[in-house]
């Protein structure tokens, strides 16, 4: 395959999921052998990932004739459209964007990050996306192998630790471990997230809770795996209207955790029973999974052990030869 330009405009390079998917996907097309930059309003490379790219202002888009350019972000569109990309491809993250103009742009293609979006684009708007689900790059995660909890210590309960995004439903989470605390249930929470700003910061710090928890700020990215083998199980409590790919629980289930989680990005991922266990958004109902996970280690075991083999098709690697497939036909 020939060596192709490829772009993206970004708002910025911080810790958030629609950042990191083009990071990551940024890193396997630059060792492919593609130029790959990032359009930012200030040009600024991440500080918490290793990109290999390059890093651009918006002002320089006008200057390069690129194969592909992606956005996630409505506003950037109509800088998509004047740029002199021969692929203009709007790559929404989350559910319902406001995509109703986008789409009556025939020269825009759409990328689904997972079947929910795909679902709701179809639905919504008559429009086949090219399903682009992914990922995780699993070398990054160690899979656990001891699904044990000695008497000795207690049932670690892990889940974003995002506050400052009520999308995120850390709140359910907490709750239902206090509820299982206050009944005598051995349970400890950890929780973990960067600030993005000084009141988020705020919010983070002030963070109280009814029962044992650890909240960890700041962990290094790439040693995100140890952080998750802390955990005894993960659970999620997103909010399924609104989030596209749930990066936490893929990279859980990387982790051979057994994840509890609502249908919030993880329609490709989650089969429930199987390699997990699909809950409602209630604090009773994530109360009642976290129990039966706590009293049975062969359960765990048996979804742990099915999530890693199950997300292992979801590589950020696959995924990046796909697109580049489809960009070059």
């Amino acid at each position: 395959m020939n060596q192709m330009k490829l772009g993206v405009l970004l708002p910025h390079t911080k810790l958030y999921g629609g950042v990191k998917r083009f990071l990551e996907l940024g890193n396997i097309f630059v060792e492919k052998g593609h130029d790959v930059c990032i359009y930012t309003p200030d040009g600024a490379a991440p500080t918490w990932f290793d990109f290999r790219g390059r890093m651009a202002t918006f002002d320089r888009l006008a200057d390069d004739e690129l194969d592909a350019l992606w956005t996630t972000t409505t506003g950037y569109v109509p800088m998509m459209l004047t740029s002199h990309a021969r692929h203009k491809i709007f790559y929404p993250v989350r559910i319902k964007e406001q995509l109703r103009d986008i789409m009556r742009h025939p020269e825009i293609e759409v990328f689904a990050c997972s079947t929910n979006v795909y679902d709701y684009d179809r639905r919504h708007f008559g429009r086949e996306a090219f399903l682009a689900v992914g990922g995780v790059t699993l070398s990054n995660y160690q899979p656990k192998t001891d699904y044990q909890v000695p008497a000795e210590r207690p049932f670690v309960v892990m889940a974003y630790g995002r506050i400052a995004e009520r999308v995120k439903g850390t709140k359910y989470v907490v709750k239902a471990c206090e509820h299982l605390y206050k009944k005598g249930y051995n349970i400890r929470l950890l929780l973990f997230d960067t600030a993005q700003d000084a009141k988020w910061q705020q919010r983070l710090d002030a963070f109280t809770c009814k029962c044992p928890f650890d909240f960890v700020q700041n962990h290094p990215f790439d040693r995100n795996s140890e952080l998750y083998n802390r955990a005894d199980c993960f659970v999620s409590a997103e909010n399924p209207r609104y989030s596209g790919w749930n990066n936490t629980v893929a990279e859980a289930m990387a982790c051979a955790l057994p994840v509890v989680s609502t249908s919030a990005g993880t329609k490709d991922l989650l089969v429930d029973g199987a390699n997990g266990i699909r809950s409602a958004r209630w604090v009773f109902c994530f109360e009642r999974h976290i129990a039966r996970l706590y009293r049975d280690e062969a359960l765990r075991r048996r979804l742990g052990t099915a999530a890693r083999r199950h997300v292992e098709q979801f590589d950020w690697r696959l995924l990046a030869d796909r697109i580049l497939q489809h960009i070059s036909e």
